[in-house]
């Protein structure tokens, strides 16, 4: 496949500058040639080396959407889409003189798709075979296809399948039968065959395709074989980058996956060896965003929503029934900040004013001071430096805010700039703030769409605004692919409440791969005071470990915007092995910028954190009422269940996960974070209240 990229007009022009008296100024800008020599190992490295009698610099245009300056004109570019393409590039000689010089240079770049990460886990290097990932909640959804709609549009909002809700009937049991292979030749080129067994499951709209009398969603005999191309390309706009690969397939031949709405072009989510889940659109109505999920094993079980359960010796319960603390022999407790891995903006206390027995019931309560804690930094005009002057703009945050993921209890946004003076008066900044407990190495980073050139620029300039004289700001580059190539150095901050630019010198960095900007602002300290605030997590860690079995936890939810409860279960083995390797069974969580709405998730390696196997079901009373919520879990399966109905039946456990050896429980509400939300800002207090907790065997 070949795709033009980007066209440039070639040209060459020459304009006369005002006259120079110096040495160097009066050398005319001349002669100017460019000379490419691109890899041949896919990995899409071009260097191009530049040369002009008379001149001081040269700048890029690389034809992909981004640009770059060298001094020396000896510059390398590492392109990413996969394929053949052809990019026009422009190069401008700049000269001593005034003058500058144009030309272009058309480089063609191969990466082949075998060289894709994406491509290997969709056909495993030869070829592949995906499932409908009908045990699932969520297995095909609907929402609005794009801002504007109904407020959020980048998750099934509007309608989310219920677990085998497809299976079983006539009119759409075919959706459940349908294999999809994708494979790839030692040409990299992927093809698709869609084994139907004969019928398509057909979106109401589209029966006209098949002649169709129905009034619903119905199988229809239709033909799918032959085998269709797939076209692997980058996309971008959908969706937010956080909830995106950022790459599309698209299928000649009007190929579709499974479910006909007519489009032949879906943005792959998310994809793992076990999991691909895609996003594509109506072609009848645009304001349709569809989603379906994709296992790499038939899914097992359903047809009957209520739990048949094997267990039913209780082994452990706590009833609530003393007042006081938490019973010792069964529950002990996290505490402190930081973050909790997720930029969550409690402190966890052993106060009775966070977690206390009363009336029968565990009252886990989660309250606001009223009073923001932390430090808050501000910063912008990320900008690589030459020696000599030239300039490069990593991030100015005047466009598209970029992707930060914060770490150890920092929190990291875009605004308006709070201090137009001085040495930045632009009009967006970042804002960095550790909140109080945090990590003393709290940070965030963003990523970089093209490596940084510190060939030619050898520091960084970053504006700051800090509360305080004598902050350590540390820089760190990373290669992101590779987290062991990294530089870190410091600087720091010299003047209080101020915007000044913080020189950070780069000239002795190792020749890595540099894509990964981090940044820790007030590095080594961690703020204290008052936490904003404060909230109870409860385990029974050492206390009450167990594998397989039935926990079945009574539970009325908070309602208020910002919280996040949960009640779940960690690998007991933790602290030897890290997460995801553990294993985590997330029973119930809740958020309440989306209240009456509970989801289960599964976290292990390579479906962990966005990836996680998750299900979701509406609990229209589950903040004003008590409700069960339970697991099931043995060696050949895990089910989630709600007051008895099944919200995630049969994932397939196996000798290969996790989930065959001791967990404990864990009990909490967190405030905001990465699931959490935005926090209302009225928030004074809410409390999650528990009846029971009861384990069968």
């Amino acid at each position: 496949m070949k795709n033009l990229k980007y066209i440039i007009v070639a040209f060459l022009m020459v304009l006369v500058g005002c006259e120079d008296d110096d040495a160097l100024g009066s050398v005319a800008l001349s002669n100017l040639t460019v000379n490419t020599e691109v890899s041949n190992d896919g990995s899409g490295t071009v260097i191009f080396k530049t040369s002009a009698s008379g001149a001081k610099s040269y700048n890029y245009n690389f034809g992909d959407g981004t640009t770059a300056e060298s001094l020396t004109g000896f510059i390398s570019k590492t392109y990413s889409t996969v394929g053949e393409n052809l990019f026009t590039v422009g190069i401008i000689a700049n000269g001593f003189d005034g003058t500058t010089m144009t030309e272009t240079v058309e480089v063609s770049v191969n990466i082949p798709a075998t060289n894709s990460d994406l491509v290997n886990l969709l056909t495993e290097g030869t070829s592949k075979t995906w499932f409908l990932a009908a045990a699932q909640p969520g297995h095909l959804g609907l929402g609005p296809a794009r801002a504007g709609i109904d407020g959020d549009w980048w998750y099934p909002k509007w309608y989310s399948a219920k677990a085998f809700e497809k299976c079983g009937s006539d009119t759409s049991d075919c959706f459940c039968d349908d294999e999809l292979t994708f494979s790839v030749d030692t040409n990299g080129d992927v093809t698709y065959v869609l084994d139907n067994k004969g019928q398509t499951f057909f979106n109401v709209g589209h029966k006209a395709v098949v002649g169709g009398t129905s009034d619903e969603d119905f199988c229809y005999d239709y033909v799918t074989s032959g085998e269709k191309a797939v076209t692997i390309s980058s996309v971008e706009g959908n969706v937010p980058e956080a909830e995106t690969t950022g790459m599309q397939m698209e299928f000649a031949d009007g190929g579709f996956m499974s479910y006909y709405v007519g489009s032949s072009t879906y943005e792959i989510l998310s994809i793992s060896e076990n999991l691909l889940y895609v996003r594509t659109y109506d072609t009848m109505n645009p304001d349709l965003a569809w989603y379906i999920r994709f296992t790499s094993a038939p899914s097992t079980g359903g047809g009957d929503e209520s739990l048949q359960t094997i267990y039913t010796n209780l082994v452990w319960s706590d009833e609530f029934d003393v007042n006081g603390a938490p019973n010792p022999a069964n529950w002990t407790y996290d505490l402190g900040a930081g973050g909790w891995g997720n930029g969550e903006a409690q402190e966890y206390t052993d106060s009775a004013d966070n977690v206390i027995v009363e009336d029968g019931l565990l009252k886990i309560t989660a309250r606001g001071s009223g009073v923001a804690g932390g430090a808050v930094h501000y910063y912008d005009d990320v900008t690589l430096v030459a020696s000599g002057g030239g300039v490069s703009v990593v991030e100015d945050f005047e466009g598209t805010a970029p992707a930060f993921t914060d770490f150890g209890g920092a929190s990291t946004a875009v605004i308006s700039n709070p201090d137009a003076s001085g040495e930045n008066t632009s009009t967006n900044v970042g804002e960095s703030t550790k909140n109080n407990g945090a990590e003393v190495w709290a940070g965030s980073f963003f990523d970089v769409s093209a490596p940084l050139d510190l060939t030619t620029y050898s520091s960084m300039e970053i504006k700051t605004w800090s509360p305080a004289v004598g902050a350590v700001v540390r820089l760190k580059l990373e290669n992101q692919a590779n987290p062991d190539e990294f530089f870190e150095v410091d600087a720091t901050t010299s003047v209080i409440e101020e915007w000044e630019a913080l020189t950070f010198d780069l000239s002795s960095a190792p020749a890595f791969t540099y894509d990964r900007v981090v940044l820790f602002f007030d590095f080594g300290v961690s703020p204290t005071g008052s936490a904003a605030y404060t909230s109870a997590r409860i385990k029974s860690e050492n206390l009450f470990e167990f594998t397989y079995g039935r926990v079945e936890i009574r539970a009325k939810l908070p309602s208020a915007g910002g919280t996040w409860p949960a009640l779940w279960a960690l690998g007991a083995n933790f602290d030897e092995v890290g997460w995801p390797a553990t294993g985590e069974i997330d029973i119930m969580e809740h958020v309440g910028n989306n209240t009456n709405t509970v989801s289960s998730a599964l976290h292990f390696p390579g479906n962990s954190g966005g990836s996680a196997v998750v299900g979701a079901t509406p609990v229209s009373s589950a903040t004003s009422e008590f409700h069960n919520y339970t697991v099931e879990w043995t060696p050949e399966s895990i089910k989630f269940v709600v007051d008895d109905e099944l919200i995630h039946n049969s994932f397939v456990n196996s000798a290969s996960t996790p989930f065959n050896s001791d967990f404990f429980l864990i009990m909490n509400i967190a405030m905001g974070g990465t699931l959490g939300g935005a926090i209302d800002g009225e928030f004074i207090q809410d409390s999650m209240e528990v009846d029971y907790v009861r384990v069968y065997q």
